[in-house]
């Protein structure tokens, strides 16, 4: 088990994607659920529940700069630094109006709608002990250029996502996660004083898996900031 949401209605049971007992009660259990109304993903692999999440943030590079990492938290980057290449979604076109035919009085169109701004966050690679909550100390020279980053970013707010691999069983592994979300928190505030409200810590187990196709392979294990605004 390594350095690793589905919340509903219904337990999970997660299986791995060659258990022959999955195969042979998946259609049972699909029928059953719509009798029953009963939730019918109960016996999806996790690479599959990974598969219909929204695409996880790629992790930075070993030895991210404190300006590559502004740039993925902040959006902007300090006067002191290079030129960083941002990737953004653009914007889509706006729609076209069509002239309505003849001299009909139309009221005036309201001004564009307000396009939601991307999401800002960034993945590293954070290691910790095995089966532990323990950053390593190699680990601690990527936070410290975290930390220096929330410094300059205000009141803005943070949540620390964990992620592991799909080794071990999915209750332990999402406990784990957010055991070691939370030592991330910890760390930058005690070591940075970076105030505790402005920091949130969750775990996603292995419900995010950053390589669907290779469940155990260590780039799953990481540990994700998203910006949470003001």
């Amino acid at each position: 088990m390594h350095a690793g949401l589905f919340h509903g209605q219904c337990d999970t049971t997660v299986r791995g994607p060659n258990n022959a007992a999955m195969r042979r009660s998946r259609n049972w259990t699909m029928r059953l659920g719509l009798m029953l109304g009963a939730c019918v993903w109960l016996v999806l692999p996790v690479a599959a529940i990974a598969q219909g999440l929204p695409n996880p943030a790629m992790p930075m590079g070993p030895n991210p700069s404190e300006c590559e990492i502004q740039a993925a938290l902040l959006g902007t980057t300090g006067p002191n630094c290079p030129p960083v290449t941002m990737q953004r979604p653009a914007a889509p076109p706006p729609a076209a109006v069509a002239a309505p035919p003849g001299p009909v009085a139309l009221p005036p169109l309201p001004g564009p709608a307000a396009l939601p701004a991307p999401e800002m966050r960034a993945a590293f690679r954070v290691e910790f002990d095995f089966n532990s909550a323990r950053i390593k100390p190699e680990s601690r020279a990527i936070l410290d250029k975290v930390a220096a980053v929330m410094v300059t970013a205000g009141n803005t707010r943070f949540r620390i996502v964990g992620h592991t691999d799909a080794v071990g069983g999915d209750a332990a592994n999402l406990i784990l996660s957010k055991r070691r979300a939370a030592a991330v928190v910890e760390y930058l505030g005690s070591n940075h004083q970076i105030r505790r409200d402005r920091l949130e810590a969750s775990g996603m187990g292995a419900r995010e898996l950053l390589l669907p196709d290779e469940p155990k392979a260590a780039a799953n294990r990481r540990v994700e900031i998203v910006n949470l605004g003001g």
